[in-house]
């Protein structure tokens, strides 16, 4: 991270080779990847009426059986910070797949997500961070539009899935100010 930032602050610093450095930047950190932005629900409320421990242990629980499905499904966490969770894959389909299965098994411990699907050209610094405007979709998908339960994915990753191996409907949602399509995953088959 700091490699990343010393050239962030490089930038600022040498405006005159900003382009020579943007250029650096994304040599080194860019990447082509299918982003998964995991939220959970009912924080607010848990906390209020049963105390933080509660819902750290919620938090704990959904990790414990969310990451071996990252795992399987050739995923790559990027960070969990509070009730959220950013995982990277290369390949759409292994993402909605990874999706699909995080959210039956998040359901069987009675652990309400969203998840939002995004794909495309992406700061990615492992196991840290990244950035992007695939990041930016793929939570606000999860965070602001999905329902709990709920898996949407963006036209990017839709476009890239083998199309007899999921069953989806097109939603249009506003994000930010930005109208866009969406897609609701009712099922993999």
């Amino acid at each position: 991270m700091k490699a990343f930032f010393s050239l962030i602050d490089q930038m600022n610093r040498r405006p005159e080779q900003a382009a020579e450095l943007e250029n650096l930047i994304w040599q080194t950190f860019g990447a082509d990847k299918a982003v998964l932005a995991l939220d959970m629900s009912g924080f607010s409320l848990t906390v209020r009426r049963d105390g933080i421990l509660a819902y750290l242990r919620k938090i704990r629980l959904m990790q414990d059986v969310t990451l071996p499905l990252i795992r399987q499904h050739q995923g790559d966490v990027v960070k969990c910070e509070a009730d959220n969770l950013m995982v990277t894959f290369d390949d759409c389909n292994d993402a909605v797949a990874a999706a699909s299965a995080i959210r039956q098994a998040c359901l069987d411990i009675r652990q309400e997500v969203s998840i939002g699907l995004d794909y495309g050209h992406i700061l990615l610094i492992p196991d840290t961070d990244c950035y992007g405007d695939a990041v930016n979709l793929a939570f606000k998908l999860g965070e602001d539009i999905a329902r709990n339960n709920e898996i949407l994915l963006t036209d990017e990753v839709h476009k890239r899935l083998s199309r007899d191996q999921v069953s989806c409907e097109e939603q249009h949602v506003s994000i930010s100010g930005l109208q866009l399509s969406c897609w609701r995953l009712l099922s993999m088959v």
